[in-house]
């Protein structure tokens, strides 16, 4: 299915996107006598919310977690982060757009239509609440749970929070009301949503909180994980029996993976739940050209789970391990790594001269020395959002992660579980498959302060290796309650360089040994699973407090 993301609202209502000029723009400026009167306004007034559903062109969105370092400290996992007075996580324009959704569900019903005809656009309405509602609750964890619009006199403006597991039911509500009344795929309108997209959020939604919730043990929630783990298990299933996705694999899997991101049309690939379809002159992106001067590249720590091409991690295989140069580091592993870092292929000569690539290619734009190519295009012309490769909002690849993730902790995955998920995306990349006894002990693996099993901890290696770049891993990190691996120094340093040190992105930080600075360091602390509430809302409405904790 596609979403064109061209600007097709009436003029009555908003542009597309999501942006604040969009956020302070108020509904009642419609006419309300009228405009609610066919199911024609309905789909009109939806329009608008089609800018919250993602881009579908990241490569750079891990930045925030151990995947990749940015070129400046990210202040939030540094400890340098101070509870705002207004604003923050919980801006007036945060709020706003789930005031605009919920304008709508208090005037849609005295359109004019079949059930069917109303419901459909009431879903996709539902849907965007439930996108809004889940980022505020990875977010903030309990906030209110409103579902009509309010003005200034309304008594809810100034209520309690909702616990977080009771709006998580909420927004499954909203989903499986989506999921009842929207269209089938491929029997949707052009550029709407259908019954898959919201079976892939709603999957999405409850591994993330059946996994968050077992193991944020402090939540009291943990007799709900199970239930979260087999919606996400059954939601996820229907798309894989369904027969109408597939991993885009055409036998060369030293180019396939990269192709995925790079290929202009996206229009009849069956791994793109959702794609976005880019045009030229018309909507255009940077994913490419982006990564030319991005100061950001994968840490050291990042390629060092990467397996190799015996299907076994570096603390195991009897390979040549040596990482002295890229091209060392990159012989002999799984090929998704040449087509994620950028090497030899991938440099001009005047960059392998410049740069003295196979010794050192470290330089002011690249500072990891681990240069993401995910979605980069070579001979694109010069200039900046000169791109239309179409783009992937929701790929099925994740769909497979999240079936396999799900069923493993649940402790009902199978070998054939396995060969339908896990082993489609190792086929792709032409490694050999992973078993259900995974057959070795790897003496790197992440230590997450509880026990997980082998297999548990081989399909995160996978998922973190698939979905690099694409801004899953810190949410991962947070719904795993593994914030305290970010404190491997491994996470934001990057190659080796020809002394035999590693390339340090921070060097008023970190000195040549990896320690710190005086006074400076990296340490995770739990009240970072939350962000806090701006301090000036607390004080408008004390029901909010207690504040998030540690904050």
């Amino acid at each position: 299915m596609k979403l064109k993301y061209m600007i097709y609202m009436s003029t009555a209502l908003l542009t597309t996107g999501c942006n604040d000029a969009f956020l302070e723009r108020a509904p009642q400026s419609l006419n309300d006598q009228t405009f609610w009167s066919t199911a024609n306004d309905l789909k009109t007034y939806a329009n608008g919310f089609y800018g919250l559903i993602p881009a579908g062109v990241s490569n750079l969105d891990d930045t925030n977690s151990d995947t990749q370092v940015p070129n400046s400290i990210n202040t939030f996992l540094w400890g340098q982060y101070t509870v705002p007075t207004e604003g923050g996580a919980w801006s007036q324009s945060n709020w706003s757009t789930i005031r605009n959704l919920n304008y709508f569900m208090t005037h849609y019903q005295n359109a004019q239509g079949t059930e069917a005809e109303i419901n459909t656009y009431v879903g996709e309405i539902r849907f965007f609440r439930a996108l809004l509602y889940f980022d505020k609750i990875k977010t903030l964890g309990d906030v209110p749970w409103l579902d009509k619009d309010l003005n200034v006199d309304s008594e809810e403006l100034y209520g309690p929070k909702t616990a977080r597991n009771e709006v998580a039911k909420k927004i499954i509500e909203d989903l499986d009301f989506a999921i009842r009344w929207l269209p089938e795929a491929g029997s949707e309108e052009a550029n709407r949503l259908n019954k898959d997209i919201a079976r892939h959020v709603k999957a999405r939604i409850c591994l993330h909180e059946g996994t968050y919730y077992k193991y944020h043990t402090e939540l009291k929630y943990t007799s709900e994980a199970d239930g979260l783990l087999q919606q996400a298990v059954e939601a996820s299933n229907a798309l894989i029996i369904s027969g109408k996705y597939e991993i885009y694999n055409t036998g060369h899997p030293e180019s396939d993976y990269h192709n995925l991101f790079t290929m202009d049309d996206k229009s009849n690939l069956k791994e793109a739940i959702l794609y976005i379809d880019y045009i030229e002159d018309k909507r255009m992106h940077n994913m490419s050209h982006g990564t030319l001067e991005a100061n950001a590249g994968f840490s050291k720590d990042f390629v060092d789970c990467i397996l190799y091409d015996d299907g076994l991690p570096k603390g195991v295989t009897t390979q040549p391990t040596t990482d002295n140069t890229i091209a060392e580091e990159m012989a002999g592993r799984d090929p998704r790594f040449s087509q994620l870092i950028k090497n030899d292929a991938y440099l001009t000569d005047e960059e392998k001269e410049k740069a003295n690539y196979d010794d050192n290619y470290v330089d002011k734009f690249h500072l990891t020395g681990y240069h993401t190519i995910k979605g980069y295009i070579p001979d694109l012309p010069s200039g900046y959002y000169v791109e239309f490769t179409d783009g992937i909002a929701y790929r099925y690849a994740e769909t497979l992660l999240i079936n396999a993730e799900a069923k493993a902790e649940l402790k009902t995955l199978t070998q054939d579980d396995l060969d339908n998920t896990i082993n489609e995306l190792r086929d792709r990349a032409g490694m050999p498959h992973l078993k259900i006894e995974v057959g070795f002990t790897d003496p790197n693996w992440p230590d997450y302060g509880y026990t997980l099993s082998p297999i548990l901890q081989e399909i995160r290696r996978e998922r973190r290796v698939e979905l690099a770049g694409e801004g899953f891993r810190f949410d991962d990190l947070r719904r795993w309650k593994a914030g305290h691996l970010l404190d491997n120094v491994m996470t934001y340093v990057g190659k080796k360089l020809s002394n035999g040190k590693y390339a340090i992105v921070y060097p008023n930080y970190t000195n040549d040994d990896l320690s710190y600075q005086e006074g400076k360091s990296r340490k995770w602390d739990d009240k970072m699973y939350l962000y806090p509430i701006a301090t000036g809302e607390l004080q408008r409405n004390p029901q909010l407090l207690p504040q998030n904790p540690g904050w």
